[in-house]
């Protein structure tokens, strides 16, 4: 087995993972180092070649390693298994890596998919760490779900009933399955927030893109007690603001992930 090692800037490390993750259908891994990040893939069918990768990685990368690599992925993923404790309150792990001591902490299992919302981005990392310091209870609908992270999170902090939704059917069925794996229930469906009406619920964490997030905006009937928008960079903030605001919502904080934000709003 072959590793590719993409060794990038730390400061344009979520440009690059935007840039490739929709390439690599096993996903990749992660570990940051100071100014510098490596990110390992390891060549398969449907894995980009050297040369697109280099592409992908744009004016980031500062150089790609090929390494071989154990052929057994089950000692590839041991050998590699840094734990992901995100806002001191969650620990994301796999399922094949090993429960937590520390009984603080969260855990919140996922299974490896090519479905967006892993826990690596910084948008997905920030509403989290927003999630756990607002007050939970009542119903909870997570908009662009992905990988279903933010609503099993939800979902074991204390909100009930959760829905989540997505435009894409392969993130449906990876929260389904996440669900199942964490032992909790949410109703995943597919949905088109452009076109279809979004579910209604006090607390809504709309992880989407601005142009999503102003047309889900024009289509929820009230507002939510709680909304926690993001998905955008920093230029982008007035227009989603606005969008929301129509519906009497304040701003009570924004938070800054590298280059992108979460808008919490009341």
């Amino acid at each position: 087995m072959l590793a590719l090692i993409l060794r990038v800037a730390s400061a344009g490390v979520e440009e690059v993972l935007d840039a490739v993750l929709p390439a690599l259908p096993g996903g990749l891994h992660v570990r940051a180092d100071g100014e510098q990040t490596s990110l390992t893939v390891f060549a398969a069918p449907g894995v980009p070649r050297e040369d697109e990768l280099r592409r992908l990685a744009g004016v980031h990368l500062i150089e790609l390693i090929a390494q071989d690599a154990p052929d057994d992925w089950r000692e590839r993923r041991r050998e590699r298994y840094e734990p992901l404790v995100v806002a001191e309150r969650f620990l994301l792990r796999p399922d094949w890596a090993p429960s937590s001591e520390d009984a603080g902490l969260i855990e919140i299992v996922l299974e490896q998919s090519a479905a967006f919302g892993t826990g690596l981005h910084p948008t997905t990392q920030a509403c989290l760490a927003t999630l756990a310091t607002a007050e939970p209870g009542g119903s909870f609908a997570d908009y662009g779900c992905g990988s279903g992270v933010l609503s099993i999170a939800a979902s074991r902090l204390g909100w009930s009933p959760v829905v989540a939704v997505d435009v894409d059917q392969a993130s449906i069925g990876a929260a389904r399955g996440n669900a199942e794996a964490n032992g909790i229930e949410i109703d995943a469906r597919r949905l088109d927030l452009t076109a279809d009406p979004p579910p209604q619920a006090e607390t809504i964490a709309a992880n989407i893109p601005p142009e999503v997030q102003t047309a889900v905006a024009g289509r929820v009937d009230r507002a939510p007690s709680l909304l926690i928008a993001s998905g955008f960079h920093p230029d982008e903030t007035p227009e989603v603001a606005a969008a929301w605001g129509a519906h009497g919502l304040q701003m009570s904080d924004e938070v800054r992930a590298n280059e992108w934000c979460v808008l919490v709003m009341r």
